[in-house]
């Protein structure tokens, strides 16, 4: 379990909004609160996994797992090419 300082000081690493935990099928993950972003971070044995490119990225808009192109400092969809630009 991540205590409670430490959510109070995490953010997600590429919009730097404010997350919180959540639960999926028994498993805690970390959720980005920016609807533009939404990405979800895994908590492996109680440590947030919080790196961009072993996030669920999902889509705003249709849902599809955008992808990330580290070196132009964006995730874009595949499907409807809605991007989110880094920070």
């Amino acid at each position: 379990m991540i205590s409670k300082e430490l959510l109070d000081i995490l953010a997600c690493p590429f919009c730097k909004s404010d997350i919180k935990m959540t639960e999926e099928n028994g498993k805690e993950w970390l959720k980005c609160l920016n609807p533009q972003c939404g990405c979800v971070y895994a908590i492996e044995d109680d440590i947030p996994i919080m790196l961009i490119d072993q996030a669920r990225r999902p889509c705003p808009k249709c849902g599809t797992q955008r992808d990330w192109f580290e070196e132009k400092d964006i995730i874009r969809c595949p499907k409807c090419n809605t991007e989110l630009k880094y920070g």
